[in-house]
């Protein structure tokens, strides 16, 4: 439980201090109507900040993607939706450190009482989900569905919370619906590796070896096709899924 608290407290002080370098600078921008200044400001901080954390953790992240293919879709005005399997708190700083473009987060509505933490979620275009009213759930996913539709990519993670086995669960076809109802493409991300370093973490100075995959984004089928959005979310699953397994322990 220390060795938790330690982490803890490592992450809330370099967040405490992007309140400083990352959201206050972003925040002015974006109240003088610089919308596009704010959120470069802003991303670009926050992935040096959680690229410090991680190296704090003791994260030795192994990373492939291309980085450079989505900033290109992006830039184009292509519509995208990140899902990605989640075993950590610290699934966020990989997200935010290493993606490389401005992604905004479907997030559980706890997070919003969460000091500092809920400042960096709220910056970020994100939108609180709760799971246990099905009215706000729904409006929750429509908002994040508005986000993609006007070019602002969001990420969720499809399995609803966080594995504590190693294993993925089964993904939750609901989480697909801002993809399919805003044309999106889905950029699949597995991770594996980053929980010893916080949640199953057992003691204070650690390192160990972090594997992150950015997939090639896949076109999703119309919503009204259902029996070929399952398909396509049975896929994705599984391409994550076989991903995940051919990376190292």
């Amino acid at each position: 439980m220390f060795h938790i608290l330690w982490g803890l407290i490592i992450i809330l002080i370099l967040c405490f201090i992007g309140i400083f370098t990352a959201i206050i600078p972003a925040l002015l921008l974006r109240l003088l109507g610089l919308k596009k200044a704010s959120d470069k400001v802003f991303y670009s901080q926050a992935a040096l900040i959680s690229n410090i954390g991680l190296f704090i953790a003791g994260a030795r992240v192994h990373f492939t993607g291309d980085v450079e293919d989505l900033k290109k879709r992006v830039k184009n005005g292509e519509k995208l939706c990140f899902v990605a399997n989640h075993t950590s708190m610290l699934d966020l700083l990989l997200m935010f450190g290493r993606v490389g473009v401005p992604i905004g987060y479907v997030s559980k509505s706890e997070l919003l009482f969460a000091p500092i933490f809920n400042l960096y979620i709220l910056m970020s275009h994100s939108v609180f989900i709760n799971r246990k009213k099905l009215k706000k759930s729904v409006n929750a996913i429509k908002k994040a569905t508005s986000h993609i539709t006007k070019g602002h990519p969001m990420m969720i993670f499809p399995e609803g919370t966080r594995s504590k086995t190693g294993e993925i669960a089964t993904f939750r076809h609901g989480s697909f619906r801002m993809a399919t109802e805003s044309g999106a493409s889905v950029v699949p991300i597995t991770i594996k590796g980053i929980r010893p370093l916080f949640e199953d973490r057992d003691r204070m100075f650690t390192t160990h070896d972090v594997y992150m995959d950015i997939g090639k984004p896949v076109k999703m089928p119309n919503s009204t096709e259902r029996e070929e959005v399952s398909k396509k979310i049975t896929e994705i699953e599984i391409s994550i899924k076989e991903k995940y397994a051919s990376f190292g322990n």
